[in-house]
């Protein structure tokens, strides 16, 4: 299994993965049309919660089923994983439901609108099971390399969501209008509800569609696999935890309770602005998560050959180049991309956006690392480095947004995505060496960030300060001109690493 057959696998589950990103993310035009600041804000906070149960509920398990699946025993570990996210899937389900009252009630509860609304938390707590039953069958999909299948069912969960969307927020009001009157109604205070519901039944036919996969699966449970397995698993629900307090937390926890002031109301709606603009570094996202999705099976199996230190430091400089294209491509075009931000209330936090992208990029980078604690079976340590960045992020976050408010929570994320990732190198270099082209990858990252500044320079002296989110001709010129340059210098110094990539390596030669 080559970088070729990584990159074909990347393009499936990145297809995948993008247009399902791409089709859900065309909810938030409509969301942010319909619903308030201060509701957006709620449905933000609620959903920042939600990875941190997915951790919980899956455990690692996925990651664990990745690196003990073998040829010769594929079939008991693709069991006792399946049976084990069964049951205790179950039985945290139960528990969660038994809580609601205490749980709507709480700080939490009120911050994301729960409160008197005991159907929203169940909607949630139904997603989060449905999910966590799907980690494993598409686990397998990608270690059986199944990337059409993937695509098919990701795709499909999302487009019912979609549909539903549509149906409870467009098309139900249009028709009650219209004299069907047996039909739900959808109010203000019940249109989260409603989104919940149709994420849930999105949730729900994945889990169906993954039926029949499931049903052939043989029944068996060897307790002493179990147990190896989940001491692998375990610490990697605190490298989980952790790693969302840097990615949710801003949105859950650390903007309601240290932005100044005391009113609920104006709290919910600056969450609602940073939690729309964080949804602009969409597209750098989605290529990391599509990229994990490949490359975490093809890790353990590029594990068992010879020297396979030597590939993962070529597909490091490979993600790290496309990584930096990505973060030029949307912070150089912010002005283009803030067409999804439908209302100018929401275009003051756009100066978060490449914050966030760099912060992205920080953190895909270390996905990429990750894969020597995984290997040496050292989880352990890997908890320890998130744990460090964890602490991190409250402190910064304590210290940052009393004083600059979300642009605070932002670069509190950039930061300690950046240490997380140079503990990770640094430990990694240790105890599974591996030859990354340092100084090659520094100098890309570099050179990105100082052509956005200079972009960014450029335009406020070119444009008047009323302009500066506006779509001027001018702007977009020299935005382009600036990305011309840097991909001109890009391929004259990796002419010929992309000479060896499909596609475009007769295009390369040429130049």
């Amino acid at each position: 299994m080559s970088i070729k057959s990584l990159a074909g696998q990347t393009i499936y589950y990145g297809f995948s993965n993008i247009a399902s990103k791409l089709l859900n993310y065309f909810l938030t035009p409509l969301y942010l049309e319909l619903m308030t600041q201060a509701a957006y804000g709620e449905m933000s906070t609620v959903y920042a919660y939600v990875p941190f149960m997915n951790i919980v509920l899956t455990y690692g398990m996925e990651t664990a089923f990745f690196r003990f699946a073998k040829k010769e025993n594929s079939r008991s570990v693709l069991s006792v994983s399946t049976l084990s996210l069964l049951f205790t899937t179950i039985g945290i389900t139960i528990l969660l439901l038994l809580l609601r009252g205490p749980v709507i009630n709480s700080y939490v509860g009120a911050l994301g609108g729960l409160k008197g609304h005991p159907g929203f938390y169940t909607a949630v707590v139904m997603i989060m099971a449905f999910d966590a039953l799907t980690a494993i069958p598409f686990a397998q999909l990608r270690l059986e390399n199944r990337p059409v299948r993937y695509a098919i069912i990701r795709i499909s969960g999302i487009l019912t969501t979609i549909g539903f969307n549509v149906f409870f927020l467009v098309l139900v009001p249009k028709l009650r209008a219209a004299g069907w009157h047996w039909l739900p109604l959808v109010d203000k205070d019940d249109q989260v509800g409603f989104i919940y519901l149709s994420n849930m039944l999105g949730s729900a036919v994945t889990l169906l569609l993954f039926l029949p996969q499931l049903l052939r699966i043989k029944w068996e449970f060897d307790r002493k696999l179990w147990r190896q397995m989940l001491n692998y698993a375990v610490p990697l629900i605190i490298v989980g935890m952790a790693g969302m307090v840097n990615e949710t937390f801003d949105r859950a926890w650390f903007l309601p309770e240290f932005l100044p002031g005391n009113d609920m109301e104006i709290k919910k709606q600056l969450i609602g602005i940073y939690a729309a603009n964080y949804k602009l570094a969409i597209l750098i996202t989605m290529f990391i998560q599509a990229f994990k999705l490949g490359a975490e099976p093809f890790f353990f199996k590029q594990a068992e050959g010879v020297n396979p230190q030597k590939l993962y430091a070529r597909i490091m400089k490979l993600f790290v180049v496309l990584l930096c294209f990505m973060f030029l491509f949307v912070s150089l075009y912010l002005n283009v991309w803030k067409i999804f931000l439908r209302k100018p209330v929401y275009y003051p936090g756009m100066k978060i956006v490449p914050v966030l992208l760099l912060a992205n990029m920080f953190l895909g980078i270390y996905y990429n690392l990750t894969i020597w604690f995984k290997l040496t079976d050292r989880t352990s340590t890997g908890a320890i480095i998130t744990i460090i960045t964890a602490i991190m992020a409250f402190l910064l976050n304590w210290w940052w947004i009393p004083r600059m408010g979300y642009f605070g929570a932002a670069l509190a994320t950039m930061v300690c995505y950046f240490i997380q990732m140079t503990v990770c190198y640094s430990l990694g270099q240790k105890y599974y060496p591996v030859p990354y082209h340092l100084p090659r990858i520094i100098t890309y990252i570099i050179t990105a960030v100082l052509t956005y500044y200079c972009f960014d320079f450029l335009n406020r002296k070119l444009l008047s300060p009323d302009d500066i989110y506006a779509l001027k001709p001018l702007s977009l010129i020299v935005a382009t001109l600036l990305f011309g340059a840097y991909i001109w210098f890009m391929l004259k110094m990796e002419k010929k690493e992309f000479a060896r990539l499909p596609f475009i390596g007769k295009f390369v030669s040429r130049i």
